[in-house]
């Protein structure tokens, strides 16, 4: 009875809110693990400050460095971190000090989940209270907000959120505790809200389940910041859901039974995949599907970075794979790099990194390597210059002999001894020499071409590789490609005609035929004899705002069609396409 009349003033306290709003609350501004910095004008640097336990406090500089402050950096937004401040450069600060002897690795999504020594445990003054400075932000974001801080909302609520979300902020009535505990912290964290709003989700079995008045639940500590969020959505049916906060979001949803919520976290990936300049997240979810046995999300990872492991292998983040994981990228044909040589020199700065010396592995990685896709003088350079060599020396013979017989023996003699439909003698997609950049927005009457060599390396865990060369031509452009990867072919080459149409009007005004059933369309034909023995299953690459590929489209008699909203690509893309690489593959022919 008493349980009733309980449940009755909560459920008149929601209704008085939902239909007069007569009562005005504020929701917390900030929760428990939330950055944010202080003491500077400039809003990229300052006084480090954590918000724990209803207040904002300071983190002392023990131990304080560069990976501490790429965590508190890269969760506001930034790129990563230019410097680390120790001795309250920003000034003192007031109030507690929070975090002492913080030390992160440099791929968490919070400062809270790095290692320290508890929190308010500490030996500090305000006079060494830490400070960053941080990168100014990518442009990779979307209507100007920060990439790590695009909010995607999903929202269940029928127009109720903001009430129950004051209503969930007050406590007022509240008759349910959700106590949180997470394995590797000591300390636990107690969630009062109301049983009849939460009895009215009908995902929630467990509530159904037990009668009590508390539900215990387990979450690993680096999710802690976002359990609030997840309880707020039980609640109100209404959640925010950032780069950051995707994983745990869908962890938590997957353990306690919010399916409509997992199925939404799992459509999310697609769009958040792209929006980590570091790699860093990518990875992590990679490891998180490989943990869950989520197959779409792991093919999805390993596809993002696939087509785009040239700036992969050039972030701190390519070190992160390990032995099994990188076997697995390096067997895929969908690689998008400038040459087989660079991915070979990317995987000889893995081991030396990683300080691999089981010379198995580091055999069975080389097997991954198509030496086929290299030219001989290339292959000779290579011995003379790759630490790999020297240490694996019988293993790149007999590479090299596989390679020999490639460039040397006619096709058809080598196809009655060798299966040619290996991977081994299958090209990636090459952008150097089988490449050509086009900017169709610089149409008609001028092109962009992009100028780079194998050794033109740019910074990590940049996507500004695309580097143009503004050209004047006409509507159709033409370029050149061996006609073979074979060095059998290398005194021939193919002419090669691009073209792009955005609409049948632009096809006809140009004095095209035009037959296409849906526009853009990208063509690539050749203008030369290609041969009996030589096939080219060409593609077409969708780079989203010049940054990243985030399509890959077969050319399929000569035309590739262009999603015409990229929201239909497999990694969505906020505006509309207007950089594409047209890519050369060569192949001997496949009956």
């Amino acid at each position: 009875m008493k349980e009733g009349c309980c449940h009755t003033g909560v459920y008149v306290l929601a209704i008085g809110i939902i239909t007069s709003g007569f009562i005005s609350l504020n929701a917390s501004a900030a929760k428990s693990g939330d950055i944010r910095l202080a003491g500077s004008s400039n809003p990229n640097q300052g006084r480090v400050e954590i918000y724990f336990g209803d207040q904002w406090g300071t983190v002392c500089d023990d131990n304080w460095d560069k990976n501490d402050a790429f965590v508190v950096c890269l969760s506001l937004g930034y790129a990563g971190a230019k410097n680390a401040y120790v001795g309250a450069a920003f000034g003192k600060g007031s109030g507690p000090i929070l975090l002492d002897d913080v030390n992160c690795q440099g791929n968490e999504s919070s400062l809270a989940n790095c290692k320290h020594r508890g929190w308010g445990v500490h030996d500090c003054q305000h006079s060494e209270d830490a400070g960053v400075e941080c990168l100014e932000p990518k442009s990779v974001s979307i209507v100007g907000i920060p990439s790590t801080l695009q909010m995607y909302e999903f929202d269940r609520s029928s127009d109720f959120s903001s009430h129950l979300n004051k209503l969930y902020d007050s406590k007022l009535g509240c008759d349910f505790y959700f106590l949180i505990n997470a394995p590797k912290n000591s300390s636990s964290l107690t969630i009062c809200t109301h049983k009849l709003i939460l009895s009215m989700n009908s995902e929630l079995k467990f509530l159904k389940e037990n009668d009590a008045n508390n539900y215990s639940m387990t979450v690993e500590e680096e999710c802690l910041p976002y359990i609030d969020d997840f309880i707020r959505y039980l609640y109100s049916r209404h959640i925010k859901i950032t780069l950051l906060s995707a994983q745990c979001i869908h962890k938590m949803a997957s353990s306690y039974g919010a399916k409509e919520l997992q199925e939404y976290c799992g459509q999310l990936f697609s769009h958040l995949l792209p929006q980590d300049p570091t790699f860093k997240s990518q990875v992590a979810f990679y490891n998180y599907a490989l943990e869950t046995g989520d197959a779409l999300l792991e093919e999805l990872c390993l596809q993002f970075l696939a087509w785009n492991l040239e700036d992969f292998t050039k972030s701190l983040a390519w070190f992160d794979l390990n032995i099994k994981q990188l076997r697995v990228l390096l067997e895929r044909s969908d690689l998008v790099i400038p040459s087989e040589i660079f991915l070979l020199k990317a995987l000889e700065a893995w081991t030396l990194k990683r300080k691999i010396s089981d010379p198995k592995n580091v055999s069975e990685l080389l097997d991954c390597i198509r030496f086929a896709m290299m030219p001989p003088d290339v292959l000779f350079e290579a011995q003379l210059n790759l630490t790999l060599y020297e240490t694996h020396e019988d293993k790149f013979h007999s590479k090299y002999v596989q390679a020999l017989l490639f460039h040397t023996v006619p096709f058809q003699k080598l196809k009655q001894h060798t299966d040619l439909s290996k991977e081994a003698y299958t090209p990636r997609l090459y952008t150097d020499t089988w490449g050509y950049l086009y900017n169709s927005s610089s149409q008609p009457s001028t092109t962009v071409l992009r100028v780079r060599s194998d050794h033109d390396y740019l910074r990590y865990g940049s996507y500004s590789r695309y580097q143009h060369q503004t050209v004047t031509s006409n509507p159709s452009i033409t370029f050149t490609t061996p006609k073979h990867s074979s060095s059998l072919y290398k005194s021939e080459t193919m002419s090669w005609s691009v073209s792009y149409y955005s609409s049948s009007e632009s096809c006809r005004n140009l004095g095209s035929s035009c037959s296409y059933d849906t526009y853009p369309v990208l063509l690539l034909s050749p203008q030369s004899n290609t041969g009996s023995d030589i096939q080219y299953e060409n593609k077409a690459l969708m780079v989203c705002n010049g940054f990243y590929v985030s399509d890959v489209q077969d050319f399929k008699n000569n035309v590739a069609v262009v999603p015409q909203n990229g929201s239909q690509s497999v990694f969505p893309c906020s505006s509309k396409y207007s950089v594409y690489r047209y890519i050369v593959r060569p192949v001997y022919f496949r009956k």
